[in-house]
């Protein structure tokens, strides 16, 4: 554990598992290419006319080139070098920080080229991203780079409380706690093994349902909780995460918070008057 109290070894786990993540992410792109064609459902083409640019503004120029096909696909191509560069060690005598830079504008040109289907792991990703660019700017900078893990373990922390106070305001996960199996029935994040299981075992039912909300609202509290309160609720996350990349086909969620990990146990050795090694 005392690895953790080492600031390079924290944005080191930080940044081998969002690479993880977003390598995931853009290797399913590259793969699914052709959607991306102008007479495909991704088109530019159309995509573009949300926006209500003019098509003589220098933004809409710059924005066309970059995202009409096939040029898009050299964005993906693009990111996913910059990925390859970044993971191999000892080969960069020089800052990382141009190719975190390249990786977070690629990052955001993906985002806003596909808005469709994104969810809280792309979030995570970009900022978790961003935050390893300034690290990396000038590492010798204490002040910026404890204050960027300390943002990252706040912002996953938020992240978690607020998916357990929505929950809990909806009638499936409080009131009818049922949420669990539906979501386990459906056809694109379900299980039917898991569902048939569950089926008519309204006890289980209820307590996975209302523990998810549970632990999610409580996980902040993993800062003044100590050992061993800190493994209890980062395992708990690791089996949640865990889970829904094996059923539910989330993996990319697996690794952008685990990115964030190494952050919230420095931040709680930090907090912790007393620590087992």
């Amino acid at each position: 554990m005392e690895h953790f109290l080492n600031i390079e070894f924290v944005y080191a786990c930080m940044k081998y598992f969002v690479l993880i993540g977003i390598s995931i992410s853009t290797i399913e792109l590259l793969y699914n290419w052709r959607n991306f064609q102008d007479n495909r459902l991704y088109s530019w083409k159309v995509i573009a006319t949300r926006h209500a640019y003019s098509e003589k503004s220098l933004k809409y120029q710059l924005a066309h080139q970059l995202l009409k096909y096939p040029n898009f696909i050299g964005v993906i191509i693009l990111r996913l070098l910059v990925i390859l560069l970044l993971v191999i060690p000892g080969i960069w005598g020089f800052s990382q920080a141009p190719l975190f830079l390249v990786l977070v504008l690629t990052s955001l040109l993906i985002n806003y080229r596909s808005p469709f289907g994104q969810d809280g792991s792309d979030q995570m990703s970009a900022i978790v991203s961003i935050v390893l660019l300034l690290y990396h700017i000038n590492p010798e900078n204490t002040t910026v780079a404890q204050a960027g893990i300390w943002f990252i373990a706040l912002q996953s922390l938020l992240s978690y409380f607020t998916a357990g106070f929505f929950k809990a305001k909806g009638e499936k996960w409080t009131t009818r706690p049922n949420a669990v199996y539906l979501i386990f029935n459906t056809a694109t994040y379900g299980s039917k093994p898991i569902a048939g299981y569950l089926q008519n075992k309204q006890m289980a039912i209820t307590f996975l349902t209302w523990s998810t909300v549970a632990v999610e609202v409580a996980f902040p509290l993993v800062l003044v909780t100590g050992y061993p309160g800190m493994i209890v609720f980062l395992g708990w996350g690791l089996a949640f995460h865990l889970m829904n990349a094996l059923v539910m086909g989330l993996n990319s969620f697996l690794w952008a918070f685990l990115a964030t990990y190494g952050a919230i146990i420095y931040c709680c050795m930090q907090l912790s008057a007393y620590w087992i090694l």
